[in-house]
């Protein structure tokens, strides 16, 4: 995973939840800059945005101003700063730019030109994604010949033409680019690297993260803890590939939990369920008593209401805001748990469960946000390349992909860009039938697309803020929108500057890399990112059959019984380490009945129908995982 070097002082940690993983990778900090290290010199990885905040606060708790200094990031950014700089941009051809979700809708558009049949294509592009993000192409001979070998290169030409990445590729261009460029390595070394959450991170971001240490390296991580909470396939091996690759290294285990023994008790039944524990977990006799306090309502509403109780009611106990988390399994969750907390008064941050801004890329009323999105973006940077490709793609059945992969043969061919292609394609003698514009079906459709957006950006460029994105999405709609849809507001505007290029900025990390930020708030987070945080209060909602495990474990027909062992595994993981997070209360709710219309849009497992008050109403049961977690 890295380059051993004799100067490298190398240390492993490793422990279940609560047993002080992060606080003796802050101390260790702590340690250095008492001993004259430079700040500046200390980079902290983190596994989420969340959790880069929560670390940097408690950092700075314990040495002060000097936290300043101390850059605390996450692979992904790090690796998107790196890719940023001028000659990795020369080194790559591509510009830092991830691409959201709605963006890759474009790029799997573009990929189904090879013939493949989807399901087979979704297959492959996902086994590209997982072998990038652990670096499997680090052998040569990695891919099959024949379809794989020319899958993969047309995934990489689309993304090269659209000068973008995708998630699971980031860190994997990032440690390329720094292997081959000594002194790119040798500028981006930071003295001490100290990793947290070792686990939730990459193969790849573990070794980029690795890469960077000089002096000292030290990462922390809890193996069973293994969930995907921000980066893609994470990389539990790589707590032992650690020790294989530097010997040398110390090890530590932490075996004390620190935290409520509720929660210390489900999380040891939790790891022994798998049968595969390699530490245990021990009790503190200084952590308060007590088994999770479970919520058993009737229905959804009366959950919602019961939880917002709850919570008012540790507020009027003294419990700080910041302090509470409620984690809820999905958006419908989120909303109306947020709507109970307001309606009691309660202040509320809430973190989506999914991206913000999606939709129908084919229908262009379907997807308003997207094309505003993508639109700033233009405007913010007309060389946008990434931008260019989805403008001219919305509101068609095939997104133009067609035209699209003949324009990408033919700019190729040329030695041009993607953004000089449509310029030329677009040209007066083209757009009148040269041969050029004749040779790319549908080119009409692109050529007329590129236009608008060329007007958009010439007639929008000297406007900023509110007043930028009103236009903006009165030129998207045709003038049927008069204001700009409050996602957008909420994603782009804020404190700083309103310039084009700020907007378009802000907009791109809130959407990519959420983060909480208001310190007076109850935090309503999706269940994946609570492993982010370590609340003094937690309340896990919608703890039912059909949201964990999801309804499909429960089919035999479409699961398999080692991919419902699988699931089941995963489950186990991603419960442990949400309801490990809880330091002093945990509280569990589910409810027991639900209308049958409501339950199948949510997917739940139901166990009973009736008919109730002329309703056709469904029996759900808790969680199968409920036993695990408050002990019979």
């Amino acid at each position: 995973m890295m380059v051993e070097t004799a100067q490298l002082e190398t240390l492993r940690i490793v422990g279940g939840v609560g047993t002080g993983k992060t606080e003796r990778l802050i101390e260790h900090i702590a340690a250095l800059t008492s001993q004259g290290a430079d700040p500046a010199r200390i980079v902290a990885f983190c596994a989420t945005p969340i959790a880069c905040r929560t670390f940097a606060a408690r950092l700075r708790e314990r040495i002060g101003n000097k936290a300043d200094g101390v850059r605390v990031t996450t692979p992904r950014a790090f690796a998107l700063d790196l890719l940023g700089t001028g000659e990795a941009i020369a080194f790559t051809g591509r510009e830092p730019h991830l691409l959201a979700p709605f963006e890759e809708a474009f790029l799997l558009e573009d990929m189904k030109v090879c013939g493949l049949k989807p399901r087979r294509l979704k297959e492959m592009i996902r086994f590209f994604y997982r072998s990038w993000s652990e670096l499997a192409d680090d052998n040569p001979d990695w891919l099959l010949p024949g379809e794989e070998t020319s899958t993969h290169d047309l995934l990489k030409a689309n993304l090269s033409f659209m000068r973008a990445y995708v998630e699971p590729e980031v860190a994997n261009v990032a440690v390329r680019y720094l292997r081959a460029n000594g002194a790119a390595q040798a500028a981006l070394a930071c003295e001490h690297v100290v990793v947290d959450d070792y686990q939730l991170l990459s193969r790849a971001s573990q070794t980029l993260a690795c890469l960077t240490a000089t002096r000292s390296l030290t990462v922390a991580g809890d193996p069973f803890a293994c969930v995907e909470a921000y980066e893609s396939y994470p990389y539990a091996k790589g707590l032992d590939e650690f020790l294989e690759t530097n010997p040398q290294a110390a090890k530590e285990t932490l075996t004390v939990c620190h935290r409520a023994q509720a929660t210390a008790y489900a999380a040891e039944r939790l790891m022994a369920a798998t049968h595969t524990t390699t530490f245990e977990i021990k009790e503190s006799p200084a952590i308060p008593t007590g088994d999770p306090n479970v919520l058993h309502a009737e229905n959804p509403t009366d959950e919602f209401r019961h939880v917002a109780d709850t919570v008012a009611e540790a507020l009027a106990q003294g419990t700080a805001p910041s302090s509470i988390v409620v984690a809820v399994p999905n958006a419908v969750w989120g909303r109306n748990i947020a709507t109970s907390l307001a309606a009691k008064g309660t202040p509320t941050e809430v973190l989506p469960c999914a991206c913000p801004i999606r939709g129908d890329i084919r229908n262009n009323d379907a997807c308003v946000e997207a094309r505003i999105a993508t639109a700033l973006d233009l405007v913010a940077n007309p060389h946008d390349t990434a931008a260019w490709r989805c403008w001219c793609g919305y509101g068609d059945y095939l997104v133009n992909s067609a035209s699209f992969a003949t324009l990408r043969a033919q700019a190729c061919a040329e030695g041009r860009g993607l953004v000089d292609a449509l310029t030329m394609l677009a040209a007066p003698s083209n757009a009148q039938g040269a041969d050029g514009a004749n040779s790319i079906v549908g080119s009409q459709r692109v050529i007329a697309a590129y236009r608008a957006g060329r007007a958009l950006i010439e007639r929008t460029h000297a406007l900023q803020g509110h007043q930028l994105l009103d236009e903006i999405a009165r030129i998207v709609t045709d003038g049927s929108l008069s204001a700009t849809p409050a996602a957008i507001i909420e994603l782009c505007l804020g404190t700083g500057p309103d310039t084009p290029s700020a907007l378009a900025r802000r907009l791109r990390e809130r959407m990519l890399a959420p983060t909480l930020h208001d310190t007076n708030a109850v935090a309503v987070v999706p269940y994946r990112t609570v492993a982010g945080l370590s609340p003094d209060f937690l309340v896990v909602t919608g703890f039912v059959n059909g949201f964990i495990p999801c309804r499909d474990y429960f089919d035999a027909t479409a699961t398999p019984p080692d991919k419902q062992e699988s699931m089941h595994a995963r489950d186990l993981r991603g419960v442990y380490a949400m309801i490990g997070k809880a330091e002093k209360h945990l509280t569990v709710s589910c409810f027991k009945n639900i209308d049958l219309e409501s339950a199948g849009k949510l997917k739940l497992k139901i166990n009973r129908i009736r008919l109730q008050d002329g309703i056709r109403t469904c029996t759900i049961e808790p969680s199968k995982f409920l036993a695990l977690v408050v002990e019979n």
